[in-house]
């Protein structure tokens, strides 16, 4: 037989739960509370305490002016709406797609939920408290409204009642004219993504934990009314058995006293005006644990209160929780305290400076010895009025007590303090402005900017811990929570409408972060690349390339480096181009005609011209034609006489060979014949 699954009832779910948080309560706020109360107490100006009364209370701030010096460089950098980091488009999201993803996520931070103040928070508390923390999540909300109508037909009505926003219809029948009147109320979704610091004494995480992510336990813990918890639905029954001691010990801790006490007064009335406005401790748990044993460990969130379940445990696929850690250590949750590593700086500037103010005011209004009896009215001396007369009996009767000099070295060691605040913080008197030593004749302003970014290295690591490890998470967090409750809305970038649709996007796992992350890099980088669009834009070999669309995105880049964001209401990339004005066209239109008539004379003064030309060409032509004939002629004349003499003299010589030939036939001839008489016999003589 198999064995059945076990399952924790709720009173086991909430022992667990409730042993977890105990732990991460006790040990938070036995070392790290103590901790913040301090730094708070220090920036304050509450320490360090004077030595005796009536000596020198200066408290010097650095702790102060640290940290609110590295806070405003982040903020400088972050809180503006820049496009800090962007989605990158794959398979499954295109770019136009990881654009639009990209324009919601910065929407929701800094225009649905005030991004400033959040940014602003969460660097205070995390460079006063190890780490700050904000809440990421999805409120479900709708607003109601009443409307009212008359002299509706049936159709119309029943059209109206049946439009999907409509939550409640009420309507009367007016007999005499069959019409409809009444009242309506509308209910519409205003759910959003929500994102909330929280305060530091308020979060819980378990000592071992080394991230949110990982971590077995982690919790929000945070006084709400019980009016505030009826809102939120739970039983009225369940909310009023709620014990609110545990209240009363977080909302007055030292911590928080220390961070209320310039504007809060010990004597004021805290007691509630009724029951529902008192106060319980509402612990929001997320805990790693094994509820049913056919699943296994999960990750739950746990609402609980009072020693009982506000909630049914609810399976969650991570805590809602982002932590920006300025200083972090390797294997650890918590980082270094940044405020706390100055307050040996203010302690030693304090005394020192205390010393040379006590020292000035005893210079300046010494201790006297008096000779008993021998001032006439003791008054006098007490009273030091400037100018004053003291009254003596005899010369010798007051003597002031010797005061050993200021220690020469006090201003020496102010420098060293300086100097060695400036090698734990990284916040030098450059990045805060410059001094009468940074500039010389030696010193170029490059030179200058070079030690300003150089100055500036630590706060660059602080801000890209920010923006990996807060920025980064923190946007795909948005896009994610848009993708699940299927957030669909118009938003307004640069003046226009731009349809958002999350049902359709993936959900991002990556985004990439921009590289101007230090004080005065975006200024930099808008110069240069306004440099180079005015040199680009003067190279007339660029002009295919770089067109009215390639413009107007580089125009764009350098606009929001600037930190402008309505540069669509300065430029329109789809606009055409104006119209001519009718005065320049028709100035233009008679400068055209004047231009058409010189033209025309102009050509017929060429015609002309061409006209003679062509007839003198063809004189010369004819000419040419003529020399050419009769040199033909006289070549051929030259020719016919050539070839008759050639002729002759050929004729000449046939008919000499043809002499020639009868000559040698009558030689042959008579020499046949003279051979044949010679070979007749000769008879005899007669």
């Amino acid at each position: 037989m198999a064995k059945k699954p076990a399952i924790l009832t709720d009173e086991e779910i909430l022992a667990k739960v409730t042993a977890k948080s105990t732990t991460s309560v006790s040990w938070f706020d036995s070392r790290l509370a103590k901790e913040r109360e301090r730094v708070t107490r220090y920036i304050n100006g509450d320490l360090p305490k004077r030595t005796s009364e009536g000596s020198s209370s200066y408290v010097s701030s650095d702790v102060y002016d640290s940290v609110e010096m590295q806070r405003s460089q982040l903020l400088e950098v972050f809180a503006g709406g820049d496009h800090i980091a962007q989605f990158d488009p794959d398979q499954d999201m295109n770019a136009e797609m990881c654009r639009v993803a990209t324009e919601y996520a910065s929407y929701v931070i800094f225009r649905a939920n005030p991004g400033y103040n959040i940014f602003s928070s969460v660097f205070y508390d995390g460079l006063t408290a190890r780490a700050g923390i904000a809440k990421v999540y999805w409120e479900r909300k709708h607003t109601f409204s009443e409307e009212t109508f008359q002299g509706l037909p049936y159709e119309e009505a029943h059209a109206l009642a049946a439009q999907d926003d409509v939550d409640e219809f009420d309507a009367d029948l007016d007999p005499a004219t069959g019409t409809f009147s009444g009242t309506l109320s509308r209910k519409k979704d205003v759910s959003k993504t929500c994102i909330d610091p929280i305060a530091p004494e308020e979060f819980l995480i378990e000592p071992l934990a080394t991230c949110i992510l990982d971590a077995k336990y982690c919790g929000h813990r945070t006084p709400k009314t019980r009016a505030e918890l009826l809102e939120l639905g739970y039983k009225k029954s369940l909310v009023m058995s709620l014990p609110a001691d545990e209240a009363r010990e977080l909302q007055f801790s030292p911590e928080v006293l220390a961070r209320n006490q310039p504007t809060h007064s010990n004597d004021a009335d805290n007691d509630a005006i009724d029951s529902s406005q008192e106060f319980i401790v509402v612990y929001e748990s997320y805990v790693r644990m094994e509820i049913d044993s056919a699943k296994g460990a999960r990750l739950y969130k746990i609402v609980h209160a009072g020693g009982k379940l506000l909630d049914e445990p609810e399976e969650v696929d991570k805590a809602p929780f982002l932590a920006y850690v300025p200083l972090p250590l390797p294997h650890v949750f918590y980082g270094h305290n940044f405020a706390a590593r100055v307050i040996h700086t203010q302690n030693a500037r304090t005394v020192l400076y205390r010393g040379v103010l006590d020292h000035t005011a005893i210079t300046t209004n010494p201790r006297y010895a008096v000779v008993n009896g021998g001032l006439m009215n003791p008054r006098e001396l007490l009273d030091n009025r400037l100018g004053g007369i003291v009254n003596v009996r005899r010369p010798d009767s007051v003597a002031p007590f010797v005061q050993n000099p200021l220690n020469p070295y006090i201003f020496q060691v102010l420098g060293e303090l300086t100097a060695n605040n400036e090698k734990s913080t990284g916040i030098s008197a450059l990045s805060q402005g410059l001094n009468k030593d940074a500039i010389s004749t030696q010193n170029s302003k490059g030179l200058v900017d070079n030690m300003m970014k150089a100055s500036g290295q630590r706060a660059k690591i602080m801000a890209r811990n920010f923006a990996y490890n807060f920025f980064v998470p923190l946007m795909l967090e948005v896009v994610r929570l848009g993708i699940i409750y299927k957030d669909k809305r118009v938003i307004q970038v640069a003046g226009a409408d731009l349809q958002v649709d999350a049902e359709t996007w993936t959900e991002r796992t990556t985004c990439t972060v921009s590289q101007h992350l230090g004080y005065g890099d975006k200024d930099t980088a808008a110069n240069e690349l306004a440099m180079g669009y005015k040199e680009m834009a003067q190279d007339p070999g660029l002009g295919g390339m770089f067109g009215q669309k390639q413009r107007y995105e580089m125009l764009h880049d350098i606009s929001k480096l600037k930190g402008f964001t309505r540069f669509a209401a300065y430029l329109d990339p789809n606009a055409q181009p104006p119209g001519p004005d009718p005065l320049k066209v028709r100035e233009l239109d008679i400068k055209e005609k004047a231009v058409d008539a010189t033209m025309a004379s102009v050509n017929v003064k060429q015609a002309a011209d061409n006209r003679l030309y062509a007839a003198t060409q063809s004189k010369l032509e004819q000419g040419a034609a003529k020399l050419h004939l009769d040199a033909l002629n006289a070549d051929r004349t030259n020719d016919r006489q050539d070839a008759d003499t050639a002729a002759r003299i050929q004729l000449g010589e046939e008919e000499l060979d043809v002499e020639r030939e009868k000559i040698a036939a009558t030689e042959r001839t008579a020499a046949r014949n003279a051979a044949a008489k010679a070979a007749q016999p000769k008879g005899p003589s007669s």
